[in-house]
């Protein structure tokens, strides 16, 4: 995803390392411009929390865990970074948030978008161990 709106923000990367420790999320992270910064949320292998799952089971019928944050940890970690700074606008592949309210209006509706196959559809909100 890409935040924009970084320019002249005090400790906006401690902040975002802080929301990933608490989080227990990785992160990977650089400068586009002075203005915009790619991140990446990344699952650590330990956590058991955000862990994500493919439309494919695996051959006993459990669903197959992939290297990758669920629904619920961009959720939380969008949640967190906004509340801390609520004018910052976010681009995800998925949608677009023009800050705080408009990511609360917005990011509801974005856990019933298929990722999964036609034959096979699997909502984002349904990919993953949390539940």
């Amino acid at each position: 995803m890409k935040i924009y709106n970084v320019k002249d923000l005090i400790c906006f990367e401690n902040k975002i390392n802080e929301i990933s420790n608490k989080l227990n999320i990785k992160l990977e992270y650089n400068f586009i411009s002075k203005n915009c910064m790619r991140v990446k949320l990344v699952k650590v292998k330990e956590n058991k929390n955000y862990q994500r799952v493919g439309f494919y089971p695996n051959k006993d019928g459990s669903p197959r865990k992939v290297n990758a944050i669920c629904w619920h940890g961009f959720r939380d970690f969008l949640t967190e970074l906004l509340n801390q700074y609520p004018k910052l606008r976010v681009v995800t592949a998925q949608i677009i948030y023009d800050g705080y309210e408009d990511f609360m209006n917005k990011f509801e509706g974005t856990a019933t978008i298929n990722i999964g196959s036609q034959m096979q559809p699997l909502n984002y909100e349904d990919a993953c161990l949390c539940n």
